[in-house]
């Protein structure tokens, strides 16, 4: 079975950020509102690296902290705040 690196920040606020639409009202849901919001966060967040299903549990552990949750809700909230205010999607 071949290895492979992955961040898995990336699951985590690709799923935060669902999560934060299905409860907004007021930002856009294209996917190209969506895949910004995302870039920013990540851009914005340490990486979270893993290769091994022992590394993948680890960093599921530190999900659950409360601290990091909130975290990664700030950093979607300002990153909502931004691309709400310039919007890269065209509007055909």
């Amino acid at each position: 079975m071949a290895c492979e690196i992955k961040n898995y920040l990336e699951f985590v606020v690709d799923e935060a950020v669902d999560n934060f639409f299905k409860s907004t009202k007021d930002i856009c849901k294209c996917e190209q509102c969506k895949l910004d919001i995302t870039a920013l966060v990540l851009n914005r967040m340490p990486a979270r690296y893993i290769v091994t299903a022992k590394g993948r549990i680890m960093t599921k552990l530190k999900e659950t902290e409360i601290q990091f949750q909130v975290d990664v809700l700030r950093e979607i909230i300002i990153a909502a705040e931004i691309v709400r205010k310039n919007p890269r999607h065209t509007n055909g």
